[in-house]
């Protein structure tokens, strides 16, 4: 069945491509060979496969080759797509470090700045210290805390603190949020030191307006003990109070040295307040017979002046000093009796007169309170009493100023 199919078309083969016959001569001799139609129809079949191979393998490179360009395309994009992205990366890299070095300096700095502020304020607090400035220093108010503020002719206006600062807690997180938060709170501390200053400074003055003097009389007298005073005007900026000079230029540092001065001021107007006759000079209980001022004689019954004035107690009642001093006098005087003379500085002088005895001599110092004699009824007397004077640089003041400042203190 096959056969005769196939008989068909190898026919038609077998006239297309009949047998051939292929002579060749060499010397004479002459030889031939058939090329049989299996033969050229296994030749054209084989060019022809080689053909197609030829064709499919120009076609696959051809394909191959255009695929080859997409992937290189491909990849060339790929490149230059990571070369954009490294760029990129270092540029973000540079900007990161540039930013790291920047708040690195600008920490330093912060940091820098806050140690010596830091020294600065320690230094200060410890010289506040020194003046023996604090809590338990500050001069006592009335009831309520009000102090005599209202200004006279003698004293300058009453001064307000020189920084209001709104102190906020730091709720910012990280070292840079720390040391703000740090620098609020020394701010805060400064505030109170200046605040505390002042409130000192303006008790004392209230003690002064109180007796009547004026702030720079007093102030500008004599020292205590009553020695010169003097030398080279040096600037509390420009002393080695806070280890070195002081940069004014800068506001915590004017602000630094603004409170020592103010510190300053309170101790030396403490140290002139602590030198005041404001204690009473009887220890125990009196009363009082007679007034400084224009009054009758007890002896001629004409009109004279009071130098001083006068407490009334039992006999040898404790006399004590009005405050701290040395005996400048202790013995008899012409109408006082046996009288003792305290100097307390700064040009104050306290008489005691008509003691019944003395319990101190000449030289000695004498604390607040501290006892110097009894009362009695020596010299120009009429009964048992103390006659007592309050003296400032040669003249003679009201006692009843200082004994309502001294109530005020208490």
């Amino acid at each position: 069945m096959v056969k005769r199919i196939l008989a068909g078309p190898w026919e038609a083969l077998k006239e297309r491509f009949p047998d051939r016959q292929i002579y060749h001569r060499t010397e004479g001799q002459v030889r031939y060979f058939v090329v049989r139609t299996e033969m050229q129809v296994g030749a054209i079949a084989a060019a022809c496969l080689v053909a197609m191979w030829v064709a499919i393998a120009t076609v696959n490179m051809v394909v191959n080759t255009a695929d080859d360009r997409g992937d290189k395309a491909r990849l060339a994009a790929l490149e230059a797509r990571y070369q954009e992205m490294l760029e990129e990366a270092r540029a973000a890299e540079a900007a990161a470090i540039a930013y790291l070095e920047s708040r690195t300096d600008q920490f330093d700095r912060t940091a820098g700045e806050f140690q010596m502020r830091h020294e600065t304020l320690r230094r200060l607090m410890d010289f506040a210290e020194d003046l023996q400035i604090g809590g338990g220093n500050e001069s006592p108010s009335l009831g309520g805390g009000e102090i005599l503020m209202a200004a006279t002719t003698a004293d300058p206006d009453p001064r307000t603190a020189l920084v209001s600062l709104d102190h906020r807690a730091g709720g910012e997180a990280g070292a840079e949020g720390r040391v703000q938060q740090l620098v609020e709170e020394q701010d805060a501390l400064l505030a109170e030191a200046e605040d505390s200053a002042e409130a000192r400074l303006e008790n004392l003055r209230a003690v002064l307006r109180l007796t009547g003097l004026r702030l720079d009389d007093v102030i500008e007298h004599e020292s205590p003990d009553g020695g010169g005073t003097g030398g080279p005007f040096i600037p509390l900026e420009d002393s080695q109070l806070f280890g070195t000079s002081l940069d004014l230029e800068n506001p915590f540092n004017a602000r630094v040295s603004r409170i020592a001065a103010r510190l300053v001021e309170a101790e030396s107007l403490s140290e002139a307040v602590t030198a005041l006759p404001l204690g009473e000079p009887v220890g125990d209980g009196f009363r009082e017979t007679s007034d400084y001022g224009t009054r009758i004689d007890p002896f001629t019954r004409r009109a004279a002046f009071h130098a001083g004035k006068d407490f009334a107690a039992y006999r040898n009642a404790p006399i004590v000093a009005a405050s701290p001093g040395r005996i400048v006098y202790a013995g008899w005087r012409a109408g006082y009796g046996r009288t003792v003379e305290v100097d307390h500085g700064y040009g104050f002088k306290t008489r005691y007169g008509h003691l019944n005895s003395i319990d101190v001599r000449r030289g000695d110092e004498v604390t607040a309170g501290q006892r110097i004699g009894g009362m009695g009824s020596t010299g120009r007397s009429t009964a048992t009493h103390l006659h007592y004077e309050i003296w400032y640089q040669g003249d003679h003041l009201d006692p009843e100023r200082f004994l309502r400042a001294g109530r005020y203190v208490q």
